[in-house]
């Protein structure tokens, strides 16, 4: 490191003799090099107080950091809500709301001080500003303020985004400043004295320091914040003999000569910040992940850090990765890959011959990660081939979870979502992706189980996804009798119920009261009827049942037909299906879905001029309002639906796949309908060439409500027939892809008989059709690639919902 900064020393000196009455030391988020000297450097200066780096505003929580029984990986969470618009007058609202994460690991040296002080009985606090004083130190888009990102505390982008950086790898011969990092810091290190490690830690970070504009540290509110620490520090140093001040590197010079910075006036309001202890993963502590949060790889950190404690540094580097090339072998043998025990020894010689060649006391993570690439993977790296290095990537990453200990301060909404867990025995101490097929119709506790999944998926904290069964909000897949779910605790889902815990002490208070907010703030019908469906999946009905009155005021002010539809659609299900799930009302929805049918059959004749988009949506309409009326309690409406129908119909222009709709509807309740339905068929067809363009339209509308009238009917197929064979050649051809759409109503047994009745009028025989066959190898092939496609459709809308893709 020394040859590397030869002729760019930093002129500036910040002193570290273990005589002074406050000690600075700089850190690293997440380094075990950084957090092991620090553990040296606690015993060998005997702190009076211990200072970190970290809003004060979680003071409060220090005892449940250092609690035996809280297990790391932990974090600090921490919400402002701008309530009052301070940080500006657009952030008022749902966009006012900020968050971060503050977290910690094992090997975290704030962490590691923290609980030294709590172990030698000395004073320990956090010393920066408060959370949302930090916001308002800072710029829009900047810092802790930046739009679209995840946000940490502990963000280490001033190390390792710097023009310094990329000079130091470009010299050296690394590929990354995290490569540059293990060599000069976690592996060398660890074998320096623990003034050379403070003194080589500063000579970077101040070089980093020197490169980085005063206005870019204004703008993030680096100086308001080392200002404040500096405030801090100096009153303890009037209080205590012997204060330690445990801060990232980047920050010592600016709080050994802080800048003054202009004070804000305005107090922060109360109840507008909170901070709460929550569990953390490895997954979401890995650099790489998008919190900027430290190091990558935790897990394998993690594991040298447990090392350190047993063994000296260069066998704790050496069989960390051995350990490492060993459980990557066996998970790959797991998969079925073929890699030998003799492909292991080879990739360990390989990692340790390349620690020697890249002047490394011992082999490390991007030894480990270049031994694998050579000895695990066949071939050239690709999607196939690629297998050694995403087992590695997981492995090193890790997948432990956190515990906070009994008593930490935790939302009651928090408590409440962690009981139903256990009493659910769902798991919550793992980041794998687990499933659950719920027989909700005969199985009461997986109906129970099926409400508190539904709750969490309206909370929108991303723990539950349901994958298959009815879809009532949909309507779709109504015949299935099981629920599929798949499920995972994630930092995000405890972060998102901390959010909500201003609404309800259990999930269910919590989800009734946000179904009130959002009912409260529906201009449409079709929205706040689906509240109600929401509502009733979720086991709170009598919060749906509160808010149909509401509802009813919809209906009288919504004009807008698609809005109807949606709110008719909603409550035929929700009065159709209380009596299956167990959820029946006390309100009369029955009545609700009669005044709502007067609304959309009222409005249903003005539809007619519908274009290509939202034809498909009425034509729904309609076939609903006609199932509707089939029912025994709406038997009175039908004769209001079919005046509706037959004025419908009376429209010119009218758009043919709705006329086919209407007219098919009216002739399920008239059969004397098939005479208007014979003439438009003919009109279409014998008319001018845009009338028989749009004829393969008619019919579509016409098979979506009446398909049994082909069926049945053998005449009406001959006049069809009839029909299309006075086209010419270029006609049908043009009125082919339509008519393939229109047929598609048909089932492929419905299809071959219609085929042969058509054959049969030309003379021919079924048996002489052309059929398509399929050869067993060519099915084969499409089942393996359908099962490809459904695998990596499941992969990426997991990583979509978990925000890592």
């Amino acid at each position: 490191m020394d040859a590397l900064l030869r002729g760019q020393k930093p002129s500036e000196v910040i002193p570290f003799s273990l005589d002074a009455p406050v000690l600075y030391y700089p850190v690293r988020h997440h380094s075990p090099a950084c957090a092991w000297h620090l553990e040296r450097v606690i015993a060998r200066y005997a702190p009076d107080c211990i200072l970190v780096e970290g809003p004060e505003n979680a003071n409060p929580l220090i005892p449940v950091l250092t609690d035996p029984d809280t297990k790391a990986p932990v974090a600090l969470y921490y919400a402002f809500r701008d309530e009052k618009g301070l940080l500006s007058e657009e952030g008022k609202g749902e966009q006012g709301r900020f968050r971060c994460y503050y977290p910690f690991l094992d090997h975290s040296p704030e962490l590691v001080a923290l609980r030294a002080a709590a172990a030698r009985g000395s004073y320990a606090a956090f010393i920066d500003l408060s959370y949302g004083e930090i916001l308002l130190a800072t710029q829009a888009a900047r810092g802790l303020r930046a739009v679209g990102e995840k946000q940490s505390y502990a963000s280490d982008r001033y190390l390792s985004d710097n023009q310094v950086q990329r000079r130091l790898c470009e010299k050296a011969g690394l590929r990354s400043f995290e490569e540059f990092w293990e060599k000069y810091f976690e592996s060398a290190g660890l074998f320096l004295s623990d003034e050379a490690f403070v003194r080589q830690m500063n000579a970077y970070c101040l070089l980093v320091r020197r490169h980085t504009p005063e206005r870019a540290l204004e703008e993030d509110g680096c100086l308001a914040r080392e200002a404040h620490m500096a405030m801090r520090i100096r009153a303890a140093a009037g209080q205590y003999r012997r204060v330690l001040v445990v801060a990232g590197g980047f920050h010592l010079w600016g709080l050994l000569h802080p800048l003054p910075v202009p004070a804000w006036d305005e107090a922060l309001p109360e109840g507008v910040q909170s901070v709460y202890p929550m569990r953390y993963t490895l997954p979401a502590a890995d650099a790489l992940s998008g919190y900027a949060s430290g190091m990558p790889s935790p897990g394998y950190y993690a594991d040298l850090w447990t090392a350190l404690h047993s063994m000296d540094p260069a066998e704790a580097w050496t069989a960390v990765t051995l350990d490492y090339l060993v459980k990557t072998g066996r998970q790959l043998r797991r998969e079925g890959e073929t890699i030998s025990a003799v492909d292991e020894r080879c990739a360990f010689q390989q990692a340790r011959g390349l620690a020697e060649l890249r002047e490394k006391p011992s082999p490390g993570l991007y030894e480990l990660q270049d031994a694998v690439l050579s000895s695990f993977v066949k071939g050239e790296v690709t999607v196939s081939g690629a297998a050694p290095l995403r087992v590695l990537k997981a492995l090193t990453t890790g997948k432990a979870v956190g515990q906070l200990c009994d008593g930490a301060l935790r939302p009651p909404l928090v408590r409440d979502f962690d009981d139903q867990c256990r009493a659910f025995r769902l798991k919550r101490e793992t980041a794998s992706r687990e499933k659950l097929t719920l027989s909700i119709f005969s199985l009461p506790r997986h109906r129970a189980l099926s409400r508190f999944l539904h709750q969490t998926v309206f909370l929108d904290c991303g723990f539950a996804q349901r994958q298959k069964g009815p879809d009532l909000q949909r309507r779709r897949d109504r015949n299935l009798i099981r629920e599929l779910w798949s499920y995972r605790w994630t930092i995000g889902v405890e972060a998102a119920l901390v959010e909500h815990a201003v609404w309800g002490a259990t999930m269910a208070e919590a989800c009734g009261t946000e179904l009130r907010a959002r009912m409260s703030r529906a201009e449409r019908a079709g929205v706040g009827a689906g509240l109600l469906v929401q509502g009733f999946l979720m086991g709170i009905g009598d919060v749906a049942d509160e808010m149909a009155g509401q509802l009813e005021d919809l209906l009288i002010t919504d004009g807008d037909f698609a809005s109807l539809c949606e709110a008719f659609a909603a409550l035929s299900t929700l009065e159709e299906w209380q009596g299956q799930y167990g959820e029946e009302g006390t309100y009369d929805y029955p009545a609700l879905l009669d005044r709502c049918f007067g609304r959309v059959v009222q409005l249903l004749p003005a539809m007619h001029a519908v274009d290509d988009r939202g034809v498909s949506a009425v034509q729904q309409a309609c076939m609903l309002l006609y199932q509707v009326t089939g029912r025994e309690a709406f038997a009175h409406r039908r004769s209001a639906l079919v005046d509706a129908f037959a004025r419908l119909v009376g429209w010119d222009p009218i758009h043919p796949a709705l006329h086919g709709a209407a007219l098919g509807l009216l002739y399920g309740c008239d059969p004397a309908w098939k005479g208007e339905i014979d003439g438009t068929i003919r009109g279409y067809l014998r008319g001018t060439r845009g009338m028989m363009l749009r004829s393969a339209a008619f019919l579509q509308g016409l098979f979506y409500t009446a398909r049994d009238l082909l069926l049945v009917d053998r005449d009406f197929l001959g006049q069809i027939d009839a029909l299309l064979s006075e086209l010419s050649e270029a006609d049908f051809m043009d009125l082919l892809p339509e008519l393939r759409l229109a047929f598609s109503y048909f089932v492929p047994m419905e299809t071959d008989r219609i085929a042969r009745q058509a054959a049969a009028l030309h003379g021919a025989r079924g048996r002489d059709l052309d059929r398509a066959a399929v050869d067993a190898d060519a099915y084969a092939r499409a089942e393996g690639v359908d099962a490809w496609a459904a695998a990596r459709l499941e992969l990426w809308e997991q990583k979509g919902a978990d925000g890592t893709w």
